[in-house]
């Protein structure tokens, strides 16, 4: 590890950076109230930190390695804290596993990862992709997964979750938030109790799917034969998939149940 530099620009803010070297297999730790994180490549074997904000904020602020492990916590405690703002960008080689805990900020981890495992209340969080195990808690804040390849898992109560693309098996559990795929392959639980589900583009194996007041818009590929169990209360069911012909390559089983919302395959 290399000593941390410290420098003050024009608007009264201090940035400080910390460069760390690392293995072939590090982690990232962040525990941060208030703050916006972005997440970059860097280079192989390194990680650089660069936090900006007041001086007391920083103050309060550890920055530290043990073994491949690079930490970024605040040492603050108390309701103070939290209406301080940080800004911090931190540069990983690929594949580096993040953990992450915030109250409030966005979170942009724009390079991909192996595992990711993250709880916040109130901040929205992009995740380029990961190719391990990912698990997300949230209240309110938006989650959205470039590449989900491997196993997903996600709870939130009012914030929308987005994969654009999923190959591996997905959990997710919200109140009232949206939940929007890309295209499936592999197996997709979502329990929600009013918030919609969309899956644009389904070739995988397996659906499971509930809801209260929700709706289901599910798109099928050519070439699949389903073994389907949909019930709705008091919604609506369509099939607007058009009749297919020849070989059915892809088998799949979806179990899709509603009260009042509607569930239209296309």
């Amino acid at each position: 590890q290399q000593g941390p530099s410290l420098h003050r620009d024009h608007r009264d803010m201090t940035a400080i950076s910390h460069d760390f070297s690392v293995g072939s297999h590090p982690e990232i730790s962040v525990t941060l109230a208030s703050a916006d994180v972005t997440v970059v490549e860097g280079g192989a074997g390194s990680i650089r930190v660069e936090a900006e904000g007041s001086d007391k904020d920083l103050e309060q602020l550890d920055i530290f390695q043990t073994g491949d492990v690079v930490t970024i916590r605040s040492r603050s405690k108390g309701r103070a804290w939290g209406r301080r703002h940080l800004t911090v960008r931190i540069e990983v080689p690929v594949g580096v596993t993040f953990a992450g805990h915030t109250a409030s900020g966005d979170f942009s981890i724009l390079v991909a990862v192996s595992d990711f495992d993250f709880v916040t209340a109130s901040g929205d969080v992009h995740l380029a992709s990961f190719s391990g195990r990912a698990r997300s808690k949230m209240a309110s804040g938006d989650l959205t997964i470039g590449e989900a390849n491997g196993v997903l898992h996600v709870g939130t109560a009012s914030g929308d979750v987005r994969v654009d693309s999923l190959d591996g098996d997905a959990q997710i559990n919200s109140a009232s938030g949206d939940v929007v795929f890309g295209t499936v392959s592999g197996s997709v639980s979502v329990k929600t109790a009013s918030g919609d589900t969309t899956i644009r583009r389904f070739a995988g194996v397996n659906l499971e799917g509930a809801t209260m007041s929700g709706d289901f818009d599910i798109g099928l590929v050519a070439g699949m034969s389903v073994d389907a169990d949909f019930h709705t209360l008091s919604g609506s069911f369509r099939n607007l998939a058009p009749a297919g012909t020849g070989e059915r390559s892809i088998q799949a089983s979806m179990r899709v149940k509603t009260l009042s919302g509607d569930i239209v395959l296309r």
